[in-house]
Parts: structure tokens; C-alpha cells; sequence
């Protein structure tokens, strides 16, 4: 004997149909958002790697004669 078909009223039927709605909408802003927090985090990198270098000139690490100037050719 088979199983009878499942049937949602009409009532759950616009229920799950709206339900199916938001969550579509919500997972395009979730895409979004993502995409806005990897932006951030990359941004906060390359502040970090900015600031690292910086310090690192500051405290003589990095020896910067020579690639300041034109070279002079022979």
C-alpha cells in the first residue's frame, strides 16, 4: 500500500511560499555582507602591513640607500 500524498493548506502553503521568499532575500544580503567583511579585512591587512614596514624603517631595519635615488648608468 503507498503512502498518500502529502498536501499543505492553503494557509501553510502561503506560509512556507513567503517563508521561501525571505530566506532567498536573506541569503543575497548574507552575500553581500560577506563580500563587505572580506573587503574590511583586507583593508585591515594591508593597514597592518603599512604600519609594520613603517616601523621597521623607523627603527633601521631596512636599508632604503640607494633606492631612493636615480641609478647612475656606467
Amino acid at each position: 500500500m503507498t503512502a498518500p500524498t502529502p498536501r499543505l493548506s492553503p494557509t501553510a502553503g502561503f506560509v512556507n511560499a513567503m517563508a521561501r521568499h525571505a530566506i532567498r532575500g536573506l541569503d543575497a544580503r548574507v552575500r553581500e555582507l560577506e563580500g563587505e567583511v572580506a573587503d574590511a579585512r583586507e583593508a585591515g591587512h594591508a593597514l597592518r602591513i603599512a604600519r609594520d614596514f613603517n616601523a621597521s624603517r623607523a627603527a633601521g631595519y631596512i636599508d632604503r640607500s640607494g633606492l631612493d635615488s636615480p641609478r647612475e648608468t656606467a
